[in-house]
């Protein structure tokens, strides 16, 4: 892939094609084509064990076996015939084996920053290719793929993009988009970073100066905890559906479970407000404490078809707030922080954590405090409702209610 970005969710997920955040070009792009024709028609190789695992299962399941040929039946009378299509079971087995050794790079000026989701466009959206991923064994082993793949992008063979200046990530297109000179590098010299990973969760050359915290000795307003888009007020939606706090809560570990029933962290934010941020492939992809205060319980992350954690701050003087980052796949990671502990105190603009892989969204839930309201406005008295947000610029104020 070369080139340079222009200004023109998911990963395997059933239904997913649809560019999430700058990450995919739209939909039906000559970049998407030109990429699945590349995975279609690359040389067929020995597949890798996780790949191999799904093939087995498939072979070996005929429910599942019909399924499959069904989902690729329904994608070749879906697409024009002009476009590249998974054919056969083969096809797609092939295809997740080649992305195995992809990048996030650039085809004709279009970021593909989501290799299999670009490649699953088609798939994904008919009904048996929905139905196949959502079967509970072909999940856990296409999780497995992209686990392998993630392993691949903190490895030096994805810094494939980082190589040549004037190309892909080094492109001055990119570059400008990314501000290349605000970041601290691995090295002077191409290619800079040690893998996509690395350069992924770039930290800053000079945190104060690239990021100010706004008021940074007062918890009567808020910061904002990353870079990225405002998505709306008071509701939070991924995956194009709307969310409650339930919802984002809910765990299949029962250690988790018992701290979200202990500290009733649904009905502690019922009624208070919500903030929510969408990242995107140039965006910094770590994230600061919005406020000073002491960590409720040691963070964690909850399992399931996307990365996403939770962590709760307990302030002196402005109830609790809730934290939650999202990934964009079960290929992300939520990492955080090893000082983000229960008991811990954090200030505002303090580094909660991570995201390896790539963040999709970021959820504040605020408690709904007696005599006191929280109101989303920036430093200028602004509403903060469109446009993009900077990691530490002030989104909230608290004001008394009359």
């Amino acid at each position: 892939m070369t080139t340079a970005p222009h200004d023109a969710q998911s990963d395997i997920h059933p239904g997913s094609g649809d560019p999430h955040g700058g990450w995919l070009p739209r939909y039906g792009r000559a970049g998407m084509r030109t990429y699945i024709e590349r995975v279609l028609g690359a040389e067929r190789t020995a597949l890798a064990p996780s790949v191999q695992a799904l093939a087995t299962y498939i072979e070996d399941t005929e429910d599942v076996r019909r399924l499959a040929n069904k989902a690729c039946a329904e994608c070749l009378a879906s697409v024009d015939r002009h476009s590249p299509r998974i054919e056969d079971v083969g096809a797609l087995l092939h295809g997740f084996n080649t992305i195995l050794t992809h990048a996030p790079g650039f085809i004709d000026g279009e970021l593909i920053g989501l290799p299999f989701a670009a490649f699953m466009a088609d798939f994904g959206r008919t009904a048996s290719g929905a139905a196949l991923f959502r079967h509970p064994t072909v999940k856990l082993l296409t999780s497995n793929i992209l686990n392998d793949w993630h392993a691949f992008l903190c490895s030096p063979a994805s810094n494939v993009g980082f190589r040549v200046d004037g190309e892909q990530w080094l492109s001055a297109a990119a570059k400008e988009r990314y501000r290349f000179s605000l970041w601290r590098k691995d090295a002077g010299t191409p290619p800079y970073w040690n893998s996509w990973n690395a350069f992924l969760t770039r930290p800053f050359d000079d945190p104060a100066r690239a990021r100010p915290v706004a008021d940074p000795d007062s918890n009567r307003t808020v910061a904002c905890p990353t870079d990225g888009a405002p998505v709306r007020e008071d509701a939070f939606r991924f995956g194009g559906r709307h969310c409650t706090l339930a919802d984002l809560l809910a765990t299949s570990v029962p250690q988790q479970q018992a701290l979200v029933d202990y500290y009733r962290l649904v009905d502690l934010f019922e009624g208070g407000r919500v903030f929510q941020t969408k990242l995107g492939p140039y965006d910094f992809q770590r994230w600061w404490a919005p406020v000073h205060g002491e960590v409720l319980f040691d963070p964690f992350t909850i399992p399931g078809g996307f990365a996403s954690g939770v962590i709760v701050i307990r302030t002196a003087d402005h109830g609790h707030v809730c934290c939650i980052p999202m990934g964009t796949s079960a290929a992300s990671g939520v990492v955080f922080d090893p000082a983000m502990r229960r008991g811990a105190r954090v200030r505002k603009g303090q580094e909660m954590g991570m995201f390896s892989g790539g963040g999709a969204s970021f959820a504040l839930f605020f408690e709904k405090l007696p005599g006191k309201e929280l109101i989303f406005l920036n430093a200028d008295g602004e509403r903060c409702s469109q446009g993009s947000l900077s990691i530490g610029a002030q989104i909230g104020a608290w004001y008394v209610r009359k």
